[in-house]
C-alpha cells in the first residue's frame, strides 16, 4: 500500500491547523489528534476499498504477432466488487525486443463491470517471448492510499514473419497487381502439358496442337490449350548464415529472405503446386516436405518464425546433399542466399551440381545497399578513398559472379528489397511455363 497526494495535502493542512494552534497554547494537543484522524481515515480507506481478490484479470488476443508491425495486446480486467475503482495497470514486457507505447494505463473499472486496457507494441525479433506478471494499482474508496498487487499471467508471445505484409502481397498477387509491369500473369494457357481446354486454330498456332477429331466434329480447326501441370514441388532454401544477418533499413536480409519465402509458397500453393522448404547454416534447421493447405502453411510459419542467422558462413555441402537425399523428385529451388567475399561464393558454386543435376535452381540476392552508397560517396579523407576502392572491388566481383552464373545458365537474380517479392514470383512464373520442371 502506498498513499496518495491526497493524503499528503491532508497532512500539509495539519501543519497549518498545527500552526494557528501554537498562538493558542494547544500546537501539541492539535497535533496528536490530527494525526490520529488521519491515519485513522487512512486505515479505514484501506479497509473498505476491493482486496486484489475483488479483480479477475486476463489476457486478450491471440499469441501470434507480426514482425514490425503495431500489434495491440489487450488485457480485461473484471471488479466482483460493488465499488467503482480506478485503476492503472502495468504488463511485464521483454522490452529489449520490443518498441513500446505507453504499456502504462489507467481508466475507471465500474462496480461489476469489465473493461479492457490496450497498449501497442512494435515487435522488433521473430521468436517466442514470455510476457511476465501484470502490476496494477487501485485508489481506495476515499483517494487516501492505493492499493497495489501483480498477478501471475505469463503468457509467450510468438512473434512470426509480418503476417500482414503477407496477406497484402497475397492480395496483390490475387489481383494480379505486381505483374503490371508488363510481365506474364500466372497462368498462361498453350504452355505446358497438361491438357485445359479447346479453342478456334488462330494463325501462329503449333500444328502438332490441333485437334483431328475435334476439327471434324466442328468442320473447322480446333486446337487444344495446355496448361503448366499441378503438383510441381517447389521449394524454398533459406541461408541462414553470417551475410544474411546485416540489416537494411532496419529489416536484416535474413527476414526479408524469410517474408519474400512464405510469400512465394503461398502463390506456388494458389497455383496448384507443393512448396516445401529448408532453412540452413552450419546445420540443418528445419525441412518441411512438400505440401500445401492451411495445416502446411501452419508448419512453414511455426518453422521459421525462430530461425536465427549464425555468425559463420553456411555449409552449403551439407545442406545440398542433405537436399539431394530428402527430394528424388525434379524440383524447382528458389535458394535466398549471399556472400561477402568472392571466396564464399566459390564454396557455395563448388557444391552446387549436387543439386543442379535434377533440379532448377534459381539463386537469389539481395542488394547491398551499404557497398553502393560507399561507392557513390564523394570521398575527402585518404581513409575514405581506402574503403571506397575496397567497396569497388566487393561489387565487381558480385557482378562478375553473378555474370558466372547466368552464363552457366543457373538463374541469379539481385533484387532491391522492396522488390524482391515481385522479382522472385515472376522468376518463378517464367520457370513454371518455359522450363517445364
Amino acid at each position: 500500500m502506498t498513499i496518495t497526494k491526497r493524503f499528503i495535502l491532508l497532512i500539509g493542512l495539519g501543519i497549518i491547523l498545527t500552526f494557528i494552534a501554537y498562538f493558542f497554547g494547544l500546537a501539541l494537543t492539535t497535533f496528536i489528534l490530527y494525526n490520529i484522524i488521519c491515519f485513522s481515515l487512512l486505515i479505514i480507506d484501506y479497509m473498505i476499498s476491493p482486496s486484489p481478490d475483488s479483480f479477475e484479470i486476463e489476457r486478450l488476443n491471440g499469441e501470434k504477432l507480426s514482425l514490425f508491425e503495431n500489434e495491440k495486446i489487450g488485457i480485461s480486467v473484471y471488479n466482483k466488487s460493488d465499488k467503482k475503482i480506478y485503476a492503472e495497470i502495468k504488463d511485464e514486457v521483454p522490452d529489449f525486443h520490443f518498441d513500446i507505447q505507453n504499456s502504462a494505463i489507467d481508466k475507471y473499472i465500474a462496480p461489476h463491470g469489465k473493461e479492457v486496457f490496450e497498449y501497442e507494441i512494435v515487435p522488433k525479433k521473430r521468436g517466442a517471448f514470455k510476457f511476465g506478471k501484470l502490476h496494477m494499482r487501485y485508489d481506495g474508496q476515499l483517494k487516501l492510499c492505493r492499493k497495489q498487487f501483480s498477478s501471475n499471467i505469463e503468457k509467450e508471445y510468438k512473434v512470426y514473419p509480418n503476417l500482414k505484409d503477407l496477406r497484402k502481397h497475397k492480395l496483390a498477387a490475387y489481383n494480379s497487381l505486381i505483374y503490371k509491369d508488363g510481365r506474364k500473369r500466372l497462368r498462361i494457357l498453350g504452355k505446358g502439358t497438361e491438357f485445359e481446354s479447346l479453342r478456334e486454330y488462330v494463325s501462329g498456332d503449333e500444328y502438332r496442337k490441333i485437334n483431328w477429331n475435334a476439327t471434324a466434329r466442328e468442320n473447322k480447326p480446333i486446337v487444344n490449350q495446355y496448361e503448366p501441370e499441378k503438383n510441381q514441388h517447389v521449394y524454398v532454401l533459406i541461408d541462414a548464415g553470417r551475410p544474411m544477418s546485416y540489416s537494411i533499413r532496419g529489416h536484416s536480409k535474413l527476414d526479408i529472405a524469410i517474408n519474400t519465402g512464405l510469400i512465394l509458397c503461398d502463390i506456388v500453393n494458389q497455383n496448384g503446386d507443393q512448396s516445401g522448404l529448408m532453412a540452413f547454416n552450419t546445420d540443418i534447421e528445419a525441412f518441411i516436405p512438400p505440401g500445401k493447405g492451411s495445416g502446411h502453411r501452419n508448419r512453414l510459419m511455426e518453422a521459421l518464425y525462430h530461425i536465427e542467422h549464425s555468425k559463420s558462413t553456411s555449409n552449403y555441402e551439407e545442406a545440398f546433399y542433405f537436399f539431394k537425399e530428402k527430394e528424388r523428385r525434379r524440383s524447382l529451388i528458389c535458394l535466398f542466399t549471399d556472400f561477402d567475399t568472392i571466396e564464399e561464393a566459390e564454396d557455395m558454386i563448388r557444391v552446387l551440381p549436387a543439386i543442379l543435376k535434377n533440379n532448377i535452381v534459381i539463386i537469389v540476392l539481395i542488394n547491398d545497399e551499404k557497398l553502393e552508397k560507399i561507392v557513390s560517396k564523394t570521398v575527402k579523407k585518404e581513409e575514405e578513398a581506402y574503403i571506397k576502392s575496397i567497396a569497388i572491388e566487393m561489387l565487381k566481383d558480385r557482378k562478375k559472379l553473378i555474370s558466372l552464373l547466368n552464363t552457366k545458365g543457373i538463374m541469379c537474380i539481385e533484387c532491391e528489397p522492396e522488390k524482391i517479392t515481385s522479382d522472385v514470383i515472376n522468376k518463378y512464373i517464367y520457370a513454371k511455363n518455359r522450363m517445364h520442371f
